[in-house]
């Protein structure tokens, strides 16, 4: 894939003066990198400046996807909204081949040249424009997690897309924090010092974090497509011996839970644990407005032992995951929120820090679904054709995708060693 930069400027921040946003202790917590993701559309489309332009005026209502980490006067870590260093990168390129040559979006490691670069990378939103020889358009987004969780950057790129076509931006993102009000006294219920975050004394055997790293090139990317016929098949396999239905996602996570366990090939008594994103906004009563625009995510762990797992079937894995879930609950959420209250100043640092880039026997799973990213609009005629992660060096990472299809198809990225990958490829779609 051959592309060519063309232009290259930041989009300022509309704040005119500066301001410190402490970071909440969700944010302290999200993964410290920018995430990628590229959105394809087949011609005609918006111009980039009709693009830019968009981008430049919404930026008014999501101020802090212009600022800088710093500290603040109290040394704390904080955004500066409107400081010199702050704004959007914003990048224009062509690319010499056709869209549809590159369709459907698998993640493959020549994507990378379709976002700006994330090591380093000094500004926390960054938007690459890619012009193909037919008319076709990618724009690859990449933005600092530890800014805004999934959800609500689905709701600004959906807004962005909106802004280009001149339609009114409703509901506009919400700022207010009152709901990360600790209780009075706090109460740390649970043990989030081992498990969010490294304690800060630890004793000998509390806490144990060995990174485990790997070279890239040993590692795979793949993308795994799931229709609504697959997925019913799976719901009813799961729901005749449950008295609750399982949702798509239970039941979907802990199907590639399981076939991802029997690919690695693990030992019987080797345990296996799940990583899954919980979206504090539902869970906290009272609920927090979905149009929250920050972080409020936290982590369930379902574990259980290889051979158990595997011999469960699909149904046991998926009541793991639902179960697990279900204890993230507005207790836990509390709890966390009341231990940013104790250690109010201590220098929290979040135990997925410590994990290398080799997941296995474990593996994440975070959900896309339901984010809106499957409507996102930017204008001009053409349709959205492919939403896609790059490519990944992070061994165990799995997140499901809305397909583009209406029927309620599911795309499921999967990233593994390559030897893994090639046993998972053979069984990704049993029903054994």
């Amino acid at each position: 894939m051959e592309v060519k930069v063309t232009s290259s400027t930041i989009l300022t921040s509309p704040i005119s003066h500066a301001s410190d946003v402490p970071l909440t202790i969700f944010d302290r917590f999200a993964l410290n990198l920018h995430v990628a993701i590229l959105f394809a559309f087949t011609p005609p489309t918006s111009t980039n400046t009709d693009i830019i332009s968009g981008l430049s005026n919404i930026l008014v209502n999501f101020p802090t996807l212009t600022a800088n980490f710093s500290t603040n006067s109290h040394g704390r870590p904080c955004l500066t909204v409107g400081g010199s260093d702050g704004g959007v990168l914003v990048v224009e390129a062509t690319v010499s081949s056709k869209l549809e040559d590159h369709l459907p979006l698998t993640p493959s490691p020549d994507f990378r040249l379709l976002h700006p670069e994330v090591n380093d990378a000094k500004h926390l939103l960054q938007v690459q424009l890619n012009r193909f020889q037919c008319g076709g358009l990618v724009i690859g987004i990449t933005s600092h997690h530890r800014v805004a969780d999934g959800q609500s950057m689905g709701s600004f790129i959906v807004a962005w897309g909106k802004m280009v076509r001149g339609i009114p931006v409703d509901p506009l993102p919400v700022y207010d924090q009152k709901w990360l009000k600790p209780r009075d006294p706090p109460l740390v219920q649970f043990d989030h010092l081992g498990t969010e975050f490294i304690p800060l004394s630890p004793q000998p055997n509390e806490f144990k974090a060995t990174p485990v790293y790997a070279d890239p090139s040993e590692i795979t990317n793949m993308l795994l497509h799931y229709t609504p016929e697959f997925i019913m098949r799976l719901k009813a396999h799961t729901n005749k011996l449950n008295t609750e239905k399982q949702t798509t996602f239970e039941t979907l996570t802990g199907y590639i839970w399981r076939k991802v366990t029997i690919a690695r090939q693990l030992d019987d008594e080797e345990g296996t644990m799940l990583i899954v994103g919980v979206n504090g906004r539902r869970r906290l009563q009272p609920p927090v407005p979905s149009e929250f625009f920050g972080n409020l995510v936290l982590h369930a762990y379902p574990k259980t032992k290889a051979r158990a797992l595997i011999e469960g079937g699909v149904v046991m894995a998926a009541e793991i995951v639902r179960e697990a879930v279900r204890a993230t609950g507005n207790d836990y959420f509390r709890s966390f929120i009341d231990l940013a209250e104790v250690y109010r100043d201590s220098d929290l640092v979040a135990c997925h820090e410590k994990r290398g880039n080799v997941l296995s026997p474990n593996l994440e799973v975070n959900s896309w679904l339901g984010l809106g990213l499957d409507v996102v609009d930017f204008g001009g005629g053409g349709k959205l054709c492919g939403i896609s992660m790059t490519w990944e060096h992070y061994e165990g990472l799995s997140i499901l995708i809305p397909s583009l299809s209406p029927d309620g198809d599911v795309d499921v990225f999967v990233s593994l060693f390559e030897k893994d990958a090639m046993r998972f490829r053979e069984i990704s779609h049993s029903l054994d």
